[in-house]
């Protein structure tokens, strides 16, 4: 059994703990101007996604380091507190934790067509001009303010850019990466007709 002095049990116990993820909404970064001016968890009005990470603790003094998935993920609620009862671990578990926080803040966001790629903040300047067209462009294809309760928008990207990246869409929700095969067009279904 690993021994050591209480300081460092205690470093390893903290390091253990859940916490909100630190590039996620509600954690340090800071992503965003809408980020910036959100109330405090469990404060919130309306649910939002965010997901929470731990270090897994080594056992038999193993480096938790050195071990390979040795960040557990899980989705969680700033508005209501939920948090899902599966702790994700892999290759895949952050965009896994995303999904379900998603399931429980924007239930039927995977039925939501894939739409062109949001304006980044690349060009602050004419950021707001660049978000208009978006709107115009693939905004129709949305449920009706959905981008106002921060809902997500599913954009294809290639596995290796397969992040899903939290305060990306218009209104501060995430661009959910999808399958590149699957992409709608800008009329949508309506092109068929």
């Amino acid at each position: 059994m690993w021994q050591g002095s209480k300081e460092e049990h205690d470093r390893r116990v903290m390091a253990a703990a859940w916490s909100i993820a630190t590039t996620h909404p509600g954690g340090l970064s800071g992503l965003s101007e809408h980020h910036a001016k959100r109330p405090a968890p469990g404060h919130a009005r309306l649910c939002e996604p965010t997901i929470l990470i731990c270090h897994w603790l080594a056992v038999d003094g193993e480096d938790y380091r050195a071990m390979k998935d040795h960040l557990g993920y899980r989705g969680a609620c700033l508005g209501c507190g939920w948090v899902s009862d599966q702790a994700q671990r892999g290759r895949e578990a952050e965009n896994l934790a995303v999904e379900d926080a998603h399931d429980h803040t924007h239930p039927g966001w995977r039925e939501i067509p894939v739409v062109g790629a949001p304006p980044s903040l690349d060009s602050p300047t004419s950021h707001k001009q660049l978000v208009a067209r978006w709107y115009q462009r693939w905004g129709h294809l949305l449920p009706e303010g959905w981008l106002d309760r921060g809902g997500p928008v599913r954009t294809a990207r290639s596995p290796i850019a397969g992040r899903h990246v939290p305060g990306r869409a218009p209104g501060g929700g995430y661009d959910l990466a999808a399958n590149p095969e699957v992409r709608e067009l800008a009329g949508g279904q309506l092109c068929l007709l």
